[in-house]
C-alpha cells in the first residue's frame, strides 16, 4: 500500500465523459491509499481510495478508516480514508506522492501500513456491495468509469496489434 496522487488528466478523461460527480479532484493532487488487484465483478482492478480532510460528523464509522485530523480538518469532522468514494483507475494515470519532507504524511503512512488488511477488507466489503446494488449516493459511478478505461484499454490494444498484423502477401509463402 502506498500514498500515490492521481494525474489531473484522469480528472479531465473523466469530466468529458460525464462521470465525475463525485471523483474527489484536487489541483494539488490528493493523496489516496493505492489498493492494488482488488476484484470486482470476476476481475482484478486497481482502485485507489481517497484521504479526506472532512467527512462529516453523521458519516457511519463502516464507511471510513479514522486518521488524525490534519490542518484543514473542520472542528466536529474526521479526516481518514474515506472507503465509500473508492474508484478504479489504472497506472497511466497514477503519480507517485512524496512523503519523505512531511512527517505528518510519514506517520500516516505508518498507520495505513499497520491498518493496510483492515482498509483493504472494508473496501472489498464495499466493492460487493455496490456490485450488488447497495451503493452509497456519494460513491463515484464505477461501472461507468471501468466502461471507459476498458474501451481505452481496447482501443489501445486494437491500435497496437494493427501495426503488427499488417497484410503482407510476400510473408505467406
Amino acid at each position: 500500500m502506498k500514498l500515490v496522487k492521481v494525474k489531473p488528466e484522469y480528472y479531465k478523461l473523466l469530466k468529458t465523459k460525464q462521470v465525475d460527480r463525485e471523483i474527489m479532484e484536487n489541483e494539488t493532487g490528493r493523496p489516496c491509499v493505492l489498493l492494488v488487484d482488488l476484484i470486482y465483478k470476476g476481475r482484478k482492478r486497481e482502485f485507489v481510495v481517497p484521504l479526506r480532510s472532512n467527512i462529516s460528523p453523521t458519516a457511519p464509522k463502516q464507511q471510513y478508516l479514522p486518521l488524525p485530523p490534519n490542518s484543514h480538518t473542520k472542528p466536529h469532522h474526521h479526516h481518514g480514508v474515506h472507503y465509500v468514494k473508492l474508484f478504479p483507475i489504472v497506472n497511466t494515470y497514477i503519480d507517485r506522492y512524496k512523503i519523505s519532507d512531511n512527517s505528518f504524511l510519514v506517520m500516516l503512512k505508518n498507520i495505513l501500513d499497520k491498518k493496510e488488511s483492515e482498509i483493504i477488507s472494508a473496501c472489498k466489503y464495499y466493492l460487493k456491495e455496490y456490485g450488488n446494488g447497495n451503493k452509497h449516493p456519494m460513491t463515484p459511478q464505477i461501472d461507468q468509469i471501468l466502461n471507459i478505461l476498458d474501451a481505452m484499454d481496447e482501443e489501445q490494444n486494437k491500435n497496437h496489434s494493427h501495426r503488427f498484423c499488417q497484410y503482407n502477401p510476400a510473408a505467406i509463402r
